[in-house]
């Protein structure tokens, strides 16, 4: 509480400390002002400054490439001669305006290439522990980028993960899907060899890489910012 004098009669008049704007005396029943309207608060320096182009590519790097791993887990990452193309899930071939296609785990029994099956069942593995990351990776930066905006309000823990695992899934992400291509082309090399054609990355599988090695760099530009 402060104590004030009225203007008018003098008066004491108790008012609470936060008080502000016109106030009648109990006394004399005189209008006054008093106090100031509180001020909001200042918004936070990364909230006010605008966002850099560094840190806006890097949002924009990260999202296409999550969108990417998604259609990549139908999509081929690797060709054999155009005609024959190598997905997570599986193998398609296509030739004349026909296709056929198949699962890895159909390649087990009589008649299938067993270990064409196993590298294509890791191909897999790592690919699902791509997205996977990716995900995380996507859900972090969300986090860390609203909270440090002053727009959302997670716990201390959270906090710290998102700031802290940012840079971790965004490279197993770029790690994996990198391993998972260079498995299945060894996979292919086996099964096939170079009689068909040689197997190498079809353009979105070029495309994908391209994504999501730019995205960990602009992450690592991104936190020497910081």
């Amino acid at each position: 509480m402060v104590e004030i004098l009225c203007p008018h009669c003098e008066e004491e008049i108790e008012l609470d400390d936060d008080a502000y704007g016109e106030f009648s005396c109990p006394y004399c029943d005189g209008e006054f002002e008093w106090g100031e309207a509180p001020k909001s608060k200042a918004r936070s320096d990364s909230a006010s400054q605008p966002m850099s182009g560094i840190k806006a590519g890097s949002h924009a790097l990260h999202g296409a490439g999550g969108l990417m791993l998604v259609i990549g887990m139908f999509s081929g990452w690797l060709t054999v001669g155009g005609f024959l193309d190598a997905s997570p899930f599986g193998m398609k071939a296509s030739m004349f305006g026909f296709s056929a296609s198949t699962g890895w785990f159909n390649f087990f029994g009589d008649g299938g290439d067993s270990v064409l099956a196993i590298f294509g069942i890791i191909f897999m593995l790592l690919a699902i522990v791509a997205i996977a990351s990716q995900i995380t990776h996507l859900v972090f930066r969300y986090v860390h980028h609203m909270s440090d905006a002053g727009k959302l309000e997670v716990s201390m823990q959270m906090a710290y993960r998102s700031y802290q695992y940012r840079w971790h899934t965004s490279l197993i992400a770029l790690v994996c899907s990198i391993a998972g291509v260079v498995v299945m082309e060894i996979g292919l090399l086996i099964a096939f060899g170079v009689e068909l054609a040689f197997p190498r990355p079809s353009l979105f599988g070029i495309f994908l890489l391209l994504v999501l090695g730019g995205q960990f760099v602009l992450m690592n530009q991104e936190l020497a910012e910081e």
